[in-house]
């Protein structure tokens, strides 16, 4: 061991990933740093977070420049959204190849989308080991995924490298449904066993998983430890100037994160809305926004929550798009009460209430009573508690916190936030660093930094400037932007549309008779419309019956409706509607000439690859979430 220990730490979501889980995961390679360690970075390259749910540059300022990053070109296949990489089988019948993607899942480890990843993720961190100079002392590996785990016990049995095991979550319990998420027998229960039972330590978000995991593997029981998620202040959450609300202009309700909770919640949560406001004028004339990720892959931005979203707009509910990790606190500084929604109940504590605490704000719930979030929750003065999840009931939640919202003194905004300082995440992490120090370094100086290291982690990397949210500038204007539908287009992905005709951009849209109404022709520039592809082809005049001019047409029709037919049959709808759409001149000429092409269904991607053969210019993009990210218009 050399006089500086060494930690090798495996790190799936990493800055700039905008994913909920990168913030632990900075913090933890940050506190080692601080502590005096060289910290070495396993994570996936930027172009896989890209096209997930994107990335949070401002992240990036936030990790200490020692910090040494490989990163892995490991990629999730099925939210691919570039239309020109996808196989035929992919563009011509998306449902069959996603079910044989996933039979693939698991050959190589027992884990659904990630176990694909197993060799070469273990071939690669088999190579950065070998590569170091100063050999590792230790390995941290952090999941989910728990394909994550694998190198872990592999240097361990092939270097002996100790290493620590980082669970966040729980991957033997199903923390939503609170069963058993595998049989100790299964795949996955043998090598979690050995995983256990070779570690030196086991981490756990909150205690109800600590306990039940010391249940299930309790000669471990004793390296099994808490280290809590925490409050980011660094970025400014808890410096915040507090509105003062103002009834006439009404108030504005919250919600800030990754949308895990379903489409029934998301209803529950703006009907809710739309009830309290029935019974309150204050709310009568507020605001209900949702910021951060919706939906991935093909499905950003678009997803059944958003349609909710979308559905209930004439009351008050917006989406606004994510927001970076610098600007949260420019947007908590926005609002007047917070909501906290989320899912499971005692094993879940999630990230987000700790920033919540953070602000001040009053927070009101909309999760379930048995929820892990309630212990961070309990003392916090400015807590709205929600006697269920029904729409009635959060109506009555909401109601509430306009009470709260309009009673809080500065006193009580003031004490909310000394809630929050026991939860700081470098508090939480440092007592797990500092017992790893003195195992693998007893003695070394546990501050081994200089101020102006520290600098970027303890304020905004943009200094006093931190309550002004980062603008994005869109570059829709002269796009000639086609879209291909198959199904009709529901009005959020109207409203997304709308957006990119509002920047300059000009749509032109193609698609069957049958999924068409009046509405689309003023969405769009121009309008193309297809008949079915077994429809009888024009032959432009009338025909005497029984003329050999009519014959031939009908023999010629005949022919062509049984071909398509067995086409059909044969490939599925979408080979269909590249038929018609082929017969369609102006279609073909839209089509060659667009500088972006896009799918808005899944019935209109095998079209649009077709069509990215034709034109070998435009970007072809699967939805009109990742389409809005082309053009710049992916925030709000």
């Amino acid at each position: 061991m050399s006089d500086q220990p060494h930690l090798l730490y495996l790190a799936w979501g990493f800055p700039p990933a905008a994913k909920s889980c990168v913030y632990r995961k900075l913090a933890t390679a940050n506190a080692f740093i601080r502590s005096g360690w060289k910290v070495t970075v396993v994570t996936l390259t930027e172009s896989a977070w890209r096209r997930e749910q994107g990335l949070d540059t401002s992240l990036s300022s936030l990790v200490d420049p020692r910090v040494e990053v490989h990163r892995l070109p490991l990629y999730r296949e099925d939210f691919e959204t570039d239309i020109r990489t996808y196989s035929e089988l992919r563009a011509h019948q998306p449902g069959r190849w996603l079910k044989q993607h996933r039979r693939g899942d698991i050959e190589q480890f027992p884990e659904v989308v990630f176990g694909r990843w197993h060799d070469q993720l273990v071939e690669s961190v088999r190579e950065i080991h070998d590569a170091m100079e100063t050999p590792p002392d230790l390995l941290l590996t952090s999941a989910s995924p728990y394909t994550f785990f694998a190198p872990a016990l592999d240097l361990y049995k092939r270097n002996g490298l100790p290493y620590v095991i980082d669970y966040r979550d729980a991957w033997a319990i199903d923390i939503l449904r609170d069963v058993p998420a595998f049989a100790p027998d299964s795949r996955a229960g043998v090598f979690e066993q050995e995983l256990v039972e070779h570690a030196t330590e086991a981490w756990f978000v909150n205690r109800p998983i600590r306990d039940a995991y010391a249940e299930l593997y309790p000669e471990a029981a004793d390296r099994m430890h808490i280290a809590r998620n925490g409050s980011d202040i660094a970025i400014g959450t808890n410096r915040i100037t507090h509105r003062v609300p103002d009834t006439e202009a009404g108030l504005t309700f919250g919600f800030l994160g990754t949308v895990t909770f379903d489409a029934h919640r998301m209803r529950a949560l703006c009907e809710g809305w739309r009830l309290a406001r029935e019974e309150s004028e204050v709310l009568q004339r507020s605001r209900l926004v949702f910021r951060g990720h919706l939906g991935s892959g093909s499905a950003l931005g678009i997803n059944a929550q958003a349609a909710v979203i979308n559905e209930y707009a004439e009351h008050g509910v917006s989406f606004g798009g994510p927001v970076a990790k610098a600007d949260t606190a420019a947007v908590y500084e926005s609002w007047d009460a917070l909501i906290l929604c989320l899912v499971g109940g005692k094993y879940v504590t999630s990230g987000k209430v700790f920033d919540y605490i953070s602000t001040g704000l009053p927070i009101m719930s909309a999760h379930e009573w048995d929820h892990a979030a309630t212990e961070i929750l309990d003392g916090y003065p400015l807590w709205v508690r929600n006697d269920g999840v029904d729409a009635e009931d959060l109506a009555e939640a909401y109601v509430d916190t306009v009470e709260r919202v309009l009673s809080a003194s500065e006193e009580d905004r003031t004490a909310a936030k000394r809630h929050a300082d026991q939860f700081e995440r470098y508090a939480q992490l440092q007592p797990a660093v500092d017992r790893l120090t003195e195992t693998f370094a007893p003695g070394l100086d546990d501050r081994m930094v200089d101020a102006a290291t520290l600098a970027p982690l303890e304020e905004s990397p943009r200094g006093e400037d931190f309550h002004t949210e980062t603008p994005v500038a869109p570059h829709a204007r002269g796009e000639n932007v086609t879209m291909i539908f198959t199904v009709p287009v529901p009005d959020v992905v109207r409203s997304q549309i709308r957006r990119v005709r509002a920047h300059g951009g000009r749509i032109h849209l193609i698609g069957p008779e049958s999924a068409a109404d009046e509405g689309l022709a003023e969405l769009a520039d121009t309008l193309t419309l297809l008949t079915r592809p077994t429809n009888a082809v024009s032959v432009g005049g009338p025909l005497r019956k029984g003329s050999p001019q009519w014959l031939s047409v009908v023999a010629r029709n005949t022919v062509q409706r049984q071909f398509v037919k067995r086409q059909v049959s044969k490939h599925g709808l979408p080979h269909g509607w590249w038929i018609a759409t082929r017969r369609n001149e102006d279609a073909m000429r839209l089509l060659r000439d667009a500088t972006v092409l896009t799918a808005l269904d899944q019935g209109a991607v095998y079209p649009i690859w077709n069509a990215a053969r034709l034109n070998d210019h435009a970007p072809a993009i699967n939805g009109i979430g990742p389409t809005l990210d082309e053009l710049g218009l992916g925030r709000g």
